[in-house]
């Protein structure tokens, strides 16, 4: 099947509504239409398409099952509709700081919350930043200053803190010499995309269409499945982008 082929196959909403429902679970052709909300014909119609498609089939029990081609193109379908669903974000923001590996993975930060100016955006973090118990990664192209008393009651508390900061700001941190000692900073040549990680919440800013960071907009997170994200994308960073301040 070509490419041009399956998105065919994908433009239809009730076709796209039978593989959901199949993806959960097998069902007979009666509990379909019920499902569904289509007509018996409709319905029969659509089947008969994605069966002719193989991404579904009809088993010897009476009910239809995404074949395993199906399973695949299915699990592939949400990172499209969180995509589309967040359109006007995306005409405004450039991912290509994301590597690819997560990029396939985008769909992880459907749960999160954007919020847009530079002070609801201060606000959140620092409301959520209390909650902080363990650890907080920070990458951007500054250091959150109005976040420094913040910080250094946290070191004080026990707090891991990892700092990624371009590289001409190494020497010229705010820290004072206490704070920078139990701080992990590494640095890079020139940082375009902004993430903070921790045990409570993520955050993650991207390059706006003139290639700098939009901090206006931040898309902040709070399920396990959005932090990891989050955190996969410092660690990539951290371990294959930066090296050490000196």
């Amino acid at each position: 099947m070509k490419v041009y082929e399956l998105f065919a196959e994908l433009s239809s909403e009730n076709r796209l509504a039978i593989l959901q429902l199949l993806d959960k679970n097998p069902v007979t052709f009666t509990s379909l239409i019920k499902e569904t909300d289509m007509n018996s014909a409709e319905a029969s119609r659509q089947l008969s398409r994605l069966t002719e498609s193989q991404l579904i089939e009809k088993k010897g029990d009476g009910k239809y099952y995404n074949t395993l081609f199906g399973k695949l193109v299915i699990s592939s379908i949400s990172d499209l509709n969180f995509i589309s669903e967040k359109s006007g974000y995306f005409l405004n923001h450039d991912t290509a700081q994301i590597p690819p590996d997560l990029l396939r993975q985008i769909d992880a930060l459907s749960t999160g919350e954007i919020i847009t100016g530079v002070y609801n955006i201060l606000n959140t973090h620092e409301k959520l930043g209390d909650g902080i118990k363990s650890y907080m990664w920070y990458m951007s192209d500054d250091f959150p200053r109005h976040h420094l008393p913040n910080i250094e009651r946290k070191l004080e508390e026990g707090l891991e803190i990892r700092v990624i900061l371009p590289k001409d700001m190494c020497s010229t941190s705010p820290l004072n010499e206490k704070s920078r000692k139990k701080i992990e900073i590494k640095v890079m040549d020139n940082i375009k995309i902004s993430v903070i990680v921790s045990d409570k919440f993520s955050i993650l800013e991207l390059p706006g269409q003139d290639g700098k960071i939009d901090q206006n907009t931040a898309i902040f997170g709070y399920d396990d499945r959005f932090r990891e994200w989050c955190k996969k994308l410092f660690q990539y960073y951290w371990e294959v982008k930066c090296h050490p301040c000196t």
